[in-house]
């Protein structure tokens, strides 16, 4: 494997989006549901096409505006490669807050299906992180941001729990032997993007967090799943975003 290296040099830079409305803050949705139910219905919420250097038109960018200040909402390509470049090009274009939520794999039988999870730190077994940082196991979380999102959380009475999440490129590659050493890691949940963020965000020197909903029962639970409070989730993030 090439070792990172340290250079910023690089022979390709992201390109700067000039959106009109120079925003400074985002939200990332990974959750497919909450992007379709919520954002794209809701009237509220801008919609306006993204061109790249190259032509290429996006849809997944949209603005809406809290307390007089339009925040971009950004519905990013899944996996730690495809998230990273599209999380570079909205910081080239200005972007310097970022919050992110999406779903995660459950990895403790005492967690219901749609506990919010408060990550501490993600165990990097993707390869993106490793061209942002130099070779570690764990990428540890903003702990400033962190206890906000908390307090965010607990104001609006949801259930969480905080704990490591498992980065993984391979959801098809989670094996039992693999699942049962991420647990003795203390790992509570996994997912396909949170290590690949924060490598990013400390090299870019960024304010980043992310908060995810416990989804697929990785091992069973018997615990019967909480209600999904989607329109209330944005909100969450927003409100943490406004705050870090």
């Amino acid at each position: 494997m090439i070792k990172y290296d340290p250079e910023r040099k690089t022979v390709f830079s992201p390109s700067d989006l000039k959106l009109e409305s120079k925003p400074t803050k985002c939200v990332l949705i990974f959750d497919d549901e909450i992007w379709e139910d919520y954002v794209l219905p809701n009237k509220d919420i801008e919609t306006f096409p993204v061109t790249n250097a190259f032509g290429r038109v996006f849809d997944t960018y949209r603005y809406v505006e809290t307390n007089g200040e339009k925040i971009l909402l950004v519905y990013p390509t899944m996996g730690s490669a495809g998230c990273v470049c599209d999380t570079e090009l909205i910081i080239a274009s200005g972007i310097n807050k970022i919050v992110a939520f999406g779903t995660c794999g459950r990895l403790s039988s005492d967690i219901a299906q749609n506990t919010i999870i408060l990550p501490t730190s993600a165990y990097r077994e993707e390869g993106t992180s490793y061209h942002y940082l130099p070779d570690e196991d764990e990428i540890g979380i903003d702990e400033d941001a962190l206890n906000i999102a908390e307090q965010v959380f607990k104001e609006h009475k949801f259930e969480y729990e905080k704990g490591k999440i498992w980065t993984t490129d391979a959801v098809y590659r989670e094996t039992e032997g693999k699942v049962k050493l991420m647990q003795e890691r203390g790992c509570i949940g996994v997912d396909m993007e949170l290590s690949a963020l924060l490598a990013l965000a400390k090299y870019r020197n960024i304010k980043f967090t992310e908060f995810l909903i416990g989804e697929d029962p990785v091992v069973n639970s018997e615990k019967a799943p909480l209600p999904r409070r989607n329109e209330e989730i944005i909100d969450v993030a927003l409100e943490i975003l406004n705050k870090i």
